[in-house]
């Protein structure tokens, strides 16, 4: 026996496939973008560790450059959740496909806020109070 579909079963079957991919490609777009968060959020620490481990007497523009590339990493970083978190509210009307994703970037951008405080703390602490 035969079976055969008319044209409006065909284009809500293509367009229920075409939204799966939509979701798909926002859903991985989304993930990778978070991944990138992190990654500039531990470029971060790590150059704040060297900032951290350098002798400030021998050569304290060294401190100021590594400083300096802490902020500039974590500054990234902060951009890149901010833009996560515009990108949540942007599809939050629609089908949603970053539900299960709500409170990510809000977590990573507080704790990326709550970093940036520490660094600027420890660069007084370090830096001004040796001056």
């Amino acid at each position: 026996m035969y079976t055969t579909f008319s044209d409006e079963n065909d284009k809500k079957i293509q367009e229920e496939q075409q939204k799966q991919k939509k979701n798909l490609s926002l859903l991985s777009y989304y993930q990778s973008t978070l991944r990138n968060a992190g990654m500039f959020t531990t470029l971060s620490l790590a150059t704040l560790a060297a900032a951290h481990g350098y002798t400030v007497k021998r050569n304290p523009w060294g401190a100021y450059a590594r400083y300096a590339l802490t902020l500039l990493f974590l500054s990234l970083a902060i951009y890149v959740s901010f833009r996560l978190v515009q990108l949540r509210e942007k599809h939050k009307e629609s089908d949603d496909p970053l539900k299960n994703w709500k409170y990510f970037a809000i977590v990573l951008l507080v704790a990326q806020s709550i970093i940036f405080i520490a660094i600027v703390l420890s660069f007084i602490k370090r830096m001004i109070r040796k001056l």
